[in-house]
């Protein structure tokens, strides 16, 4: 194995575990009237032997607690003297966003996840995008990125990979069926991810996550199927294991991929109500919910928008017109 191992300036030789910041900036930070910097923390395990390099990011929706919790804990954990090659854990790519408690970041208002491959020439939250993806993601053979359901929503358990139709999906399809997991989603939808995959990078994400809390048992869950899948790319020992207790799962229930999505959205403002739940399984045009005004009178009637699995879910009663009520997977 080589000596030099060099990310973020950060020279990490083999058989150490090394940590640091990844600092993007300047940006102009008006409430102080001063230029400041984003610093994202990382830490680089690398083993002994040789093998790939896979870096797990979380954090970017830095309201989806459990895959922070669990970056974290693995970058703990992950011991040199066990692992054949290098991780990289990067627990909370929005910082800002993280310390508002806000889904985007503050700074500029954008939504991170949706910048990638990033650009120098814009706000702070393109600059992250660019530095991380650059700097980070395409240096590593392998990338897993931690998601779930936002502070309004709740989802089921499920890991996306990309269509990229080559040998690059074929080995994040297969790290999709090592993780354990058992909802899987082939997947377009734009994100790191995708641009990962386009540039050879093979991965995939997890959308896994109450929203506003932290769930030890979903946390728990990212942690080992992130294990998973570095025993099968053999940076760990043994077997993938099977995860337990997955709701709206049954014991020996074989994994399902998911190809297509319709969503239903309010056209109409004010109290939701529904019995359905992330998991259920509906006929199209079946009723979930209504929507009532501040007179108690019914507004609107939400109906299934299609025959699937219930992947996301508006569990905040207060509602918009234009928000997302529900997504189906089939």
């Amino acid at each position: 194995m080589s000596s030099r191992f060099q990310i973020a300036g950060l020279m990490v030789e083999p058989g150490a575990k090394r940590r640091s910041y990844l600092r993007v900036g300047p940006y102009f930070y008006q409430k102080m009237h001063i230029r400041h910097y984003i610093l994202i923390p990382f830490t680089v395990v690398r083993g002994i032997k040789n093998g790939p390099t896979l870096v797990q990011t979380a954090g970017c929706h830095p309201t989806e607690y459990a895959g922070i919790d669990a970056t974290v804990k693995l970058a703990n954990a992950i011991r040199p003297e066990e692992l054949k090659g290098t991780f990289i854990a990067v627990p909370c790519v929005n910082v800002p966003g993280f310390w508002d408690r806000t889904y985007i970041d503050p700074l500029d208002e954008k939504n991170i996840q949706s910048l990638y491959p990033g650009r120098t020439d814009g706000t702070i939250s393109d600059l992250i995008a660019y530095r991380l993806f650059n700097e980070m993601v395409l240096k590593a053979d392998y990338f897993l990125d931690c998601h779930g359901g936002d502070v309004h929503e709740s989802e089921i358990w499920s890991f996306s990979y990309y269509k990229t139709d080559d040998e690059v999906e074929k080995k994040s399809e297969a790290i999709a069926r090592a993780t354990g997991i058992t909802y899987l989603e082939r997947s377009e939808y734009p994100s790191m991810g995708i641009e990962a995959a386009k540039r050879g990078v093979a991965g995939g994400l997890y959308e896994l996550n109450s929203g506003d809390r932290l769930l030890p048992e979903e946390s728990s869950a990212i942690f080992e199927a992130t294990l998973n899948a570095m025993r099968h790319l053999g940076m760990l020992e043994g077997k993938p294991k099977p995860i337990k207790g997955q709701p709206c799962t049954t014991e020996g229930q074989k994994q399902e991929i998911w190809t297509s999505s319709a969503s239903t959205y309010f056209t109409n403002g004010g109290l939701f109500h529904t019995d359905v739940k992330a998991g259920d399984l509906l006929t199209e045009g079946q009723v979930i919910g209504t929507v009532t005004d501040f007179w108690g009178e019914v507004v609107e009637t939400i109906r299934a928008p299609a025959t699937g699995r219930v992947m996301l879910m508006m569990h905040n009663p207060a509602v918009r017109p234009g928000d997302e009520a529900v997504t189906v997977y089939f």
